[in-house]
């Protein structure tokens, strides 16, 4: 079995939140085909420490210790420079050692974001990214959409953007192929270098439907945000849904409550809990124990890039689900068949009114969903083309794919 090396700039366990899913599944996928070994940032001691789950996904995992002082640290030494503030905070001299020492022993690497794809860029042999999300298209958004932003963290998001769209466009020229959840995000960073354009590949996001039983409520009422609420843009869509579409609903239906599930700052927690009807329970171990008994999920998403995994979770739960056209980015599903789409606080608080009030016509959305998210969203589907393409490009390397790999590092060195 070929080894293949994965870089996180997270640690992955405990499984939450998006990024850490989404990484967390391809790896899984992976690992029915390839030998695993992961190498991690951690910035707590707990991270160092923690004793990951007997799960097969890995064979071997090490971890190297960043602290956040020194994070920050490095962003403000990188203001002066063109390197993106986000790819800066993860450096580490340490990692790019231990990012030494282990790819010899291994056939091809992969990285998660270009925050670990900028230490594996410099060295040479078969080499993966995945990308995820186009970043320089989420800031650019955030930059155009807020124009009211407070001044200095304004100038922080026009600068990160014009950096990110440089270092990002340019991150296929180091790599063999680059994974992205759109079209849009591929379309948005290549479609003007078509050589560029051909080394990167579309992996949408999936759901684990085993984790996500199907558990549609008659008679669900409260409106369910699943979100990482450290995150600007699910700040500014749980918000936006708390105080401008949330009053509109309980103006008809007094009794309606909002549940915010997600990780989340104690500031944050604070301002949406002032809110009448909003109840916060924060980050949680089951997130569909979580959700039970809901009437509706929402994605009022008003920035940001990428496919939302909030939208999947909720049609995996049977929830109905009514989302703003940027938060429908990167799926198939049709306005009025699986979800329901609106773009301002008015109309999305009368499509989550016609769903409370009218069950079996949410119901017929609800089991539409479901039925559209096994068809088009298992993980073992959306990632199957991820595996074929490592494995091709292992197989074109040949039987001695591993030994030109450690011969292509030692030239490289000497």
């Amino acid at each position: 079995m070929k080894k293949l090396l994965v870089l996180t700039p997270r640690f992955p366990y405990p499984v939450i939140g998006g990024d850490r899913l989404r990484i967390f599944q391809v790896c899984k996928a992976l690992s029915e085909r390839f030998e695993l070994t992961l190498l991690s940032l951690c910035d707590t001691r707990d991270e160092m420490t923690f004793s990951c789950p007997e799960d097969g996904v890995f064979s071997r995992v090490e971890r190297v210790f960043l602290p956040r002082w020194r994070s920050w640290f490095q962003c403000l030494a990188a203001l002066p420079g063109t390197t993106p503030l986000q790819v800066a905070y993860y450096r580490d001299r340490g990692f790019e050692r231990k990012l030494g020492e282990l790819l010899p022993e291994h056939d091809a690497a992969l990285a998660h974001l270009i925050r670990t794809g900028d230490a594996l860029r410099r060295f040479p042999g078969l080499k993966f990214l995945e990308m995820t999300d186009a970043i320089s298209l989420n800031y650019l958004r955030v930059q155009q959409s807020t124009p009211n932003l407070a001044s200095f963290r304004a100038r922080v998001f026009a600068l990160e953007a014009r950096r990110l769209k440089a270092y990002e466009t340019q991150a296929a020229d180091n790599f063999d192929c680059v994974f992205l959840v759109s079209d849009i995000d591929r379309q948005f960073l290549f479609a003007e270098w078509p050589n560029r354009l051909r080394k990167a590949m579309v992996v949408s996001n999936g759901v684990a439907i085993e984790t996500m039983p199907y558990a549609f409520s008659g008679p669900g009422t409260d409106i369910v945000f699943i979100g990482n609420l450290m995150s600007l843009q699910n700040q500014d869509a749980a918000k936006h849904m708390a105080a401008e579409i949330l009053p509109l609903v309980r103006a008809v239906l007094p009794n309606v409550n909002l549940r915010v599930i997600g990780r989340i700052g104690a500031d944050v927690r604070e301002a949406l809990q002032r809110y009448p009807g909003v109840i916060v329970s924060g980050e949680v171990a089951d997130v569909a124990q979580a959700a039970s008994g809901a009437g509706v999920g929402v994605c009022p998403l008003r920035l940001g890039a990428g496919v939302q995994n909030k939208v999947l979770e909720y049609m995996a739960l049977g929830l109905p689900t009514v989302t703003t056209s940027l938060g429908l980015e990167g799926f198939a599903a049709k306005d009025g068949e699986e979800l329901l789409v609106a773009d301002d606080a008015v109309s999305f608080a009368a499509a989550v009114l016609s769903l409370i009030q009218d069950r079996q016509g949410a119901q017929r959305l609800a089991l539409a969903g479901r039925l559209y998210v096994e068809t088009h969203h298992a993980w073992s589907s959306q990632l199957k083309p991820m595996g074929d393409v490592i494995a091709q490009l292992l197989e074109a390397q040949g039987n001695g794919g591993g030994h030109l790999f450690r011969e292509a590092f030692r030239a490289d060195r000497v």
